[in-house]
């Protein structure tokens, strides 16, 4: 063995030979393992690690015309749900032979087209991409024209393919859930909603479920970013008796920023106020309180949108996939008994 390692490298075809299979389905043990016998696989990963093979990905991708790699934009792994679409993706394309890479764009929209436009220079059969308005994006403009074909993730949309929840009815949900505890004023935090169609939707939402249950209108606080708090604007939004008893963030993250500076102002959560988040973050569960939150399976939505994108690349076939959102019942959020009281 260690003299074929230091010899010529050995062939596709030699590898065939030795696991008495044909070179096609070396090829697809390579580049499509879904397709092969799970025997046979490991039949061929054992002859081709005795022998140190690795297949020349460079060579393949010039005669075919494709680098198997597919490109992952997302708007930062600080947030574990981004962390889990790129795990649910990764895991889906490496069942089909191709690659990810990926890069970050910390919510700001010139970021997304510099991020788009390098993953295009690397020739990559196709890009999953989180945007920040999928209406007004330049980014998605410029796929469409160059022909490079995409899935959204998170973002909803009506004209391009698209894996995500949907948050109009899940933001429903949250503010009925509020008002069965008794809630009636609700108040609803954000970052800038131009860097998130998201939180916008989210706040459509919630105000027309407001309406509906003839609750006051939802006010909206805008945060310095989608993970950020203001203490400034936190204390002027509960100094009055029309201050809020629940408090209705865009995502987890911020959630859980808010129930930090709320500490520190002196309020404690559930008992003076009550706090609800957005995306079902795995660490909620064991938070003290407990985070009420709505689950928004990162990992779904990630491998959802890489299927839809290999069926695009594969099939030339084009659409949209919703993934379900589940109402998670912390202890952030408690029955509202007596008014809010309480000024630190």
């Amino acid at each position: 063995m260690d003299n074929k390692r230091r010899g010529a490298p050995v062939s596709l075809i030699e590898i065939a030979r030795e696991a008495a299979v044909s070179p096609a389905t070396v090829s697809r043990a390579f580049n499509r393992p879904a397709l092969v016998q799970a025997k046979t696989l490991e039949r061929i990963m054992a002859v081709a690690e005795q022998h140190g093979f690795r297949p020349n990905r460079l060579g393949s991708s010039l005669r075919s015309g494709s680098t198997r790699t597919l490109g992952l934009v997302l708007p930062t792994l600080s947030n574990p749900v981004f962390a889990d679409c790129f795990e649910g993706a990764e895991m889906r394309a490496r069942e089909s032979g191709y690659s990810v890479m990926m890069t970050v764009t910390h919510y700001d929209p010139a970021l997304e087209a510099a991020a788009v436009h390098r993953l295009i220079d690397h020739q990559l059969d196709g890009v999953i991409l989180t945007v920040a308005n999928p209406r007004q994006s330049a980014v998605l403009k410029a796929l469409k024209t160059r022909g490079v074909s995409y899935v959204l993730a998170y973002n909803e949309s009506s004209t391009h393919p698209c894996s995500a929840v949907d948050n109009h009815a899940a933001a429903c949900d949250m503010v009925e859930h509020l008002a069965q505890l008794g809630h009636r004023r609700i108040a609803f935090i954000s970052g800038p909603l131009s860097m998130s169609d998201r939180a916008a939707t989210r706040l459509t939402g919630s105000r027309s479920r407001a309406r509906s249950l003839g609750l006051s209108l939802i006010r909206h606080y805008i945060m310095p970013s989608h993970t950020q708090t203001d203490n400034g604007i936190l204390a002027q939004m509960l100094d009055g008796a029309a201050r809020p008893s629940a408090l209705f963030c865009s995502n987890d993250l911020l959630a859980t920023a808010v129930i930090v500076s709320l500490r520190e102002l002196g309020y404690s959560v559930p008992d003076d106020i009550s706090v609800a988040g957005f995306d079902g973050i795995r660490y909620g569960t064991v938070m003290s309180p407990s985070l009420t939150t709505i689950e928004a399976a990162g990992y779904e939505i990630g491998k959802t949108a890489c299927h839809l994108l290999l069926e695009q690349i594969e099939h030339q076939q084009s659409r949209s996939q919703q993934v379900p959102h589940t109402l998670i019942t912390g202890a952030s959020a408690a029955r509202l008994n007596l008014p809010l009281t309480h000024r630190p």
